[in-house]
């Protein structure tokens, strides 16, 4: 199933800030490794890193100078996000308009849309 959904971020309660696909349908800790390690807490939610003032992610020590430029990065890619606490996170099939499962959609993107089956 990995790769066939995507997470929408509502309240950020569920989603694990590091290790969710979350972002570009990649998690942070594969686009950040290197930040990743000198997290505060690897396992934070979203909304463990949401303020209302905006992002606040908590890192184990000061910063290197090459790793200022990381975090900017970082918050540059989250800049476009929008955490909406009245929403909840929700996993999305990728396969369907809607985001909704379905047995048929599933066999349609399993097969290739070839109805004979699937391809050995």
């Amino acid at each position: 199933m990995e790769g066939n959904v995507y997470i929408k971020v509502g309240n950020g309660n569920k989603t694990k800030f590091w290790k969710d696909g979350w972002i570009d349908q990649t998690s942070l800790r594969e686009l950040f490794p290197d930040l990743y390690l000198i997290s505060e807490n690897p396992d934070a939610r979203v909304s463990d890193y949401w303020t209302e003032q905006g992002w606040d992610i908590s890192l184990r020590r000061l910063l290197n100078d090459w790793e200022v430029e990381r975090v900017a990065v970082l918050l540059e890619k989250l800049a476009g996000m929008i955490i909406t606490t009245t929403a909840t996170d929700k996993i999305l099939w990728k396969h369907s308009k809607d985001g909704v499962f379905s047995v048929s959609n599933a066999y349609k993107q399993r097969t290739n849309g070839d109805d004979r089956g699937p391809k050995i």
